[in-house]
């Protein structure tokens, strides 16, 4: 999911790291001392998924779980996506230096209107962890699809002649997306049963112990 180096107009990747440095200075106004286990837990967590790779067709995914980092983090998802994905174009040239405002908006971008949704329903559902981590699933599915989508329409702006496998290549993130959403929907029911602490619902005070 990642756009690499030299596919991008020189206007989309200046406004990518522009639009990026706004998310960093939002995240780091939320985060606080106590967020730093959390984060590096799921900084972690996302940069080892990435080596996860399934092959689909003429194109290949990897595990991403966005909509995951931004139930359990909130904000300052944004600053374990960055980090992330900074030590990925490094070490494995997923991505790119160049790229890495773009990246940063593709993935952080979805996983804070998960967050944004995600908090509501806590508080509405928060006696009821079945409905809650089938909710947490469904909007990590469409996390990966809207990721997608943002490629599709960036690339586009950035010219015609990679539109044709963009579009490919966010098909097959269909398949991403119910893998992703199935595997978050586990991974939250057993974190509302022992360890609801670790999502930033609890910490904003509208989810509890679901015993």
């Amino acid at each position: 999911m990642h756009i690499s180096d030299g596919v991008l107009d020189i206007k989309i990747i200046a406004g990518g790291f522009t639009a990026a440095a706004g998310l960093t200075a939002l995240a780091l106004k939320k985060v606080k001392s106590d967020d730093i286990p959390r984060l590096a837990v799921m900084g972690a967590f996302f940069f080892v998924s990435s080596l996860i790779h399934f092959k689909v067709g003429i194109t290949s995914i990897h595990l991403t779980f966005i909509g995951l980092m931004g139930i359990i983090l909130g904000i300052p998802s944004i600053l374990a996506i960055l980090t992330g994905l900074f030590f990925q174009a490094v070490m494995f040239q997923h991505g790119g230096i160049s790229t890495l405002g773009v990246n940063t908006v593709i993935f952080g971008l979805p996983a804070l209107l998960v967050y944004g949704a995600f908090l509501p329903l806590a508080k509405r559902w928060k006696g009821r962890p079945f409905c809650l981590s089938l909710a947490g699933g469904i909007l990590a599915g469409l996390t990966i699809l809207t990721a997608a989508g943002l490629i599709l329409v960036i690339i586009r702006f950035s010219g015609d002649e990679f539109t044709g496998i963009a579009f490919v290549f966010s098909a097959a993130h269909g398949i991403l997306a119910l893998v992703e959403g199935v595997i978050t929907f586990f991974i939250l029911r057993r974190l509302l049963k022992i360890k609801p602490e670790m999502l930033y619902a609890y910490k904003a005070g509208t989810l509890e112990s679901s015993g």
